[in-house]
Protein backbone atom coordinates (compact mmCIF):
# COMPACT_ATOMS: atom_id res chain seq x y z
CA UNK A 1 0.00 0.00 0.00
CA UNK A 2 1.23 3.50 -0.80
CA UNK A 3 -0.04 6.63 0.97
CA UNK A 4 1.00 10.16 0.00
CA UNK A 5 0.59 12.72 2.81
CA UNK A 6 0.81 16.49 2.27
CA UNK A 7 0.99 19.01 5.09
CA UNK A 8 -0.91 22.08 3.85
CA UNK A 9 0.11 24.26 6.80
CA UNK A 10 2.15 27.39 6.12
CA UNK A 11 3.26 28.09 9.68
CA UNK A 12 6.70 26.55 10.20
CA UNK A 13 5.77 25.08 13.60
CA UNK A 14 2.83 23.00 12.30
CA UNK A 15 4.48 19.62 11.74
CA UNK A 16 2.08 16.71 11.43
CA UNK A 17 2.79 13.06 12.03
CA UNK A 18 1.19 9.87 10.79
CA UNK A 19 1.22 6.35 12.10
CA UNK A 20 -0.45 3.02 11.66
CA UNK A 21 1.44 1.72 14.65
CA UNK A 22 0.18 -1.87 14.44
CA UNK A 23 1.81 -2.04 11.00
CA UNK A 24 4.97 -0.21 12.13
CA UNK A 25 4.26 2.71 9.76
CA UNK A 26 5.41 6.16 10.87
CA UNK A 27 5.98 9.50 9.13
CA UNK A 28 6.62 13.13 10.00
CA UNK A 29 5.40 15.78 7.56
CA UNK A 30 6.87 19.27 7.67
CA UNK A 31 4.74 22.27 6.59
CA UNK A 32 4.36 22.47 2.82
CA UNK A 33 5.99 19.06 2.26
CA UNK A 34 4.71 15.72 0.99
CA UNK A 35 5.91 12.34 2.21
CA UNK A 36 5.16 8.89 0.88
CA UNK A 37 4.80 5.85 3.09
CA UNK A 38 4.78 2.35 1.65
CA UNK A 39 3.88 -0.74 3.60
CA UNK A 40 2.37 -4.17 3.19
CA UNK A 41 -1.25 -4.30 4.37
CA UNK A 42 -1.78 -8.02 4.00
CA UNK A 43 -3.60 -8.89 7.20
CA UNK A 44 -7.37 -8.41 7.17
CA UNK A 45 -8.70 -6.09 9.84
CA UNK A 46 -9.30 -2.53 10.96
CA UNK A 47 -6.23 -0.52 11.95
CA UNK A 48 -6.29 2.90 13.62
CA UNK A 49 -4.13 5.71 12.26
CA UNK A 50 -3.54 9.12 13.78
CA UNK A 51 -1.35 12.23 13.91
CA UNK A 52 1.68 11.73 16.14
CA UNK A 53 2.70 15.40 16.46
CA UNK A 54 0.72 17.70 18.74
CA UNK A 55 -0.32 20.20 16.09
CA UNK A 56 -3.38 22.20 17.16
CA UNK A 57 -6.58 22.24 19.16
CA UNK A 58 -7.95 19.63 16.75
CA UNK A 59 -4.98 17.28 17.09
CA UNK A 60 -7.04 14.53 18.72
CA UNK A 61 -9.45 14.57 15.80
CA UNK A 62 -6.71 13.79 13.28
CA UNK A 63 -7.40 10.08 13.24
CA UNK A 64 -9.17 7.40 11.31
CA UNK A 65 -9.25 3.73 10.49
CA UNK A 66 -7.64 1.76 7.71
CA UNK A 67 -9.84 -1.14 6.59
CA UNK A 68 -7.98 -4.05 5.04
CA UNK A 69 -10.31 -6.48 3.25
CA UNK A 70 -9.50 -9.85 1.70
CA UNK A 71 -9.13 -10.04 -2.08
CA UNK A 72 -12.50 -10.46 -3.76
CA UNK A 73 -14.46 -9.07 -0.79
CA UNK A 74 -17.95 -7.76 -1.59
CA UNK A 75 -20.10 -5.72 0.77
CA UNK A 76 -23.11 -7.40 2.32
CA UNK A 77 -26.47 -5.82 2.89
CA UNK A 78 -26.47 -3.98 6.16
CA UNK A 79 -27.92 -0.75 7.34
CA UNK A 80 -25.64 1.80 8.91
CA UNK A 81 -26.54 3.12 12.33
CA UNK A 82 -28.01 6.60 12.20
CA UNK A 83 -27.42 9.43 14.58
CA UNK A 84 -30.53 11.07 15.89
CA UNK A 85 -30.07 14.78 16.41
CA UNK A 86 -32.85 17.15 17.34
CA UNK A 87 -33.56 20.74 16.48
CA UNK A 88 -32.35 21.62 19.99
CA UNK A 89 -29.00 19.90 19.28
CA UNK A 90 -28.69 21.89 16.07
CA UNK A 91 -29.50 25.18 17.80
CA UNK A 92 -26.89 24.42 20.48
CA UNK A 93 -24.28 23.83 17.78
CA UNK A 94 -25.23 27.04 15.97
CA UNK A 95 -24.86 28.92 19.28
CA UNK A 96 -21.42 27.33 19.78
CA UNK A 97 -20.48 28.52 16.28
CA UNK A 98 -21.65 32.07 17.08
CA UNK A 99 -19.77 32.11 20.41
CA UNK A 100 -16.60 30.88 18.71
CA UNK A 101 -16.92 33.59 16.06
CA UNK A 102 -16.83 36.22 18.83
CA UNK A 103 -13.44 34.85 19.94
CA UNK A 104 -12.18 34.81 16.36
CA UNK A 105 -13.33 38.39 15.78
CA UNK A 106 -11.53 39.51 18.93
CA UNK A 107 -8.28 37.82 17.91
CA UNK A 108 -8.52 39.19 14.36
CA UNK A 109 -9.16 42.65 15.84
CA UNK A 110 -5.94 42.45 17.83
CA UNK A 111 -3.82 41.02 15.00
CA UNK A 112 -4.96 43.64 12.51
CA UNK A 113 -4.41 46.43 15.05
CA UNK A 114 -0.66 45.74 15.15
CA UNK A 115 2.12 45.47 12.57
CA UNK A 116 1.61 41.73 11.99
CA UNK A 117 2.80 42.00 8.37
CA UNK A 118 6.30 42.66 9.73
CA UNK A 119 6.35 39.08 11.08
CA UNK A 120 6.55 36.50 8.23
CA UNK A 121 5.63 33.58 10.52
CA UNK A 122 2.50 35.41 11.62
CA UNK A 123 1.60 36.26 8.01
CA UNK A 124 1.75 32.51 7.27
CA UNK A 125 -0.43 31.75 10.29
CA UNK A 126 -2.96 34.38 9.21
CA UNK A 127 -3.02 32.83 5.72
CA UNK A 128 -3.66 29.37 7.22
CA UNK A 129 -6.43 30.71 9.45
CA UNK A 130 -8.00 32.55 6.52
CA UNK A 131 -7.93 29.31 4.49
CA UNK A 132 -9.77 27.51 7.29
CA UNK A 133 -12.39 30.24 7.57
CA UNK A 134 -12.82 30.26 3.79
CA UNK A 135 -13.96 26.63 3.94
CA UNK A 136 -16.85 27.55 6.22
CA UNK A 137 -19.07 29.07 3.51
CA UNK A 138 -19.91 25.75 1.84
CA UNK A 139 -20.47 23.93 5.13
CA UNK A 140 -22.66 26.79 6.38
CA UNK A 141 -24.81 26.64 3.24
CA UNK A 142 -25.20 22.89 3.72
CA UNK A 143 -26.21 23.12 7.40
CA UNK A 144 -28.69 25.89 6.66
CA UNK A 145 -30.21 23.94 3.74
CA UNK A 146 -30.53 20.81 5.88
CA UNK A 147 -32.12 22.83 8.70
CA UNK A 148 -34.63 24.29 6.24
CA UNK A 149 -35.62 20.68 5.42
CA UNK A 150 -35.67 19.83 9.15
CA UNK A 151 -32.97 17.20 8.57
CA UNK A 152 -31.38 17.72 11.99
CA UNK A 153 -28.75 14.99 11.55
CA UNK A 154 -27.28 16.65 8.44
CA UNK A 155 -27.85 20.15 9.80
CA UNK A 156 -25.91 19.32 12.97
CA UNK A 157 -23.19 17.48 11.04
CA UNK A 158 -22.50 20.48 8.79
CA UNK A 159 -22.79 23.03 11.63
CA UNK A 160 -20.18 20.97 13.53
CA UNK A 161 -17.99 21.10 10.41
CA UNK A 162 -18.22 24.91 10.47
CA UNK A 163 -17.14 24.81 14.10
CA UNK A 164 -14.18 22.54 13.27
CA UNK A 165 -12.93 25.10 10.74
CA UNK A 166 -13.42 27.84 13.34
CA UNK A 167 -11.52 25.97 16.05
CA UNK A 168 -8.56 25.40 13.74
CA UNK A 169 -8.59 29.08 12.72
CA UNK A 170 -8.96 30.24 16.34
CA UNK A 171 -6.08 28.03 17.45
CA UNK A 172 -3.83 29.46 14.73
CA UNK A 173 -5.00 32.99 15.51
CA UNK A 174 -4.33 32.65 19.23
CA UNK A 175 -0.83 31.34 18.52
CA UNK A 176 -0.25 34.30 16.19
CA UNK A 177 -1.53 36.74 18.84
CA UNK A 178 0.75 35.25 21.49
CA UNK A 179 3.72 35.40 19.13
CA UNK A 180 3.02 39.07 18.38
CA UNK A 181 2.65 39.92 22.07
CA UNK A 182 5.89 38.15 22.93
CA UNK A 183 7.87 39.67 20.05
CA UNK A 184 7.10 43.36 20.43
CA UNK A 185 4.34 43.99 17.90
CA UNK A 186 3.46 47.68 17.66
CA UNK A 187 0.04 49.32 17.25
CA UNK A 188 -0.69 50.61 13.76
CA UNK A 189 -2.61 53.77 13.00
Amino acid sequence: MTIHLTNLERAQDETHGFTVSTMNVHASVEPGKTVTVKFKADKEGVYPYYCTEFCSALHLEMQGYLLVKPKGWKPGKSEAAKAVYTEADYKATVKKVADTQVVIDSVVGYITSVNFKDFPDVVNMVDDATDQLGKMKEAKAKHEAAAAKKDWDQANLWAEQVWQYQVKAADIGLRAKTYLEQNGAKKVK
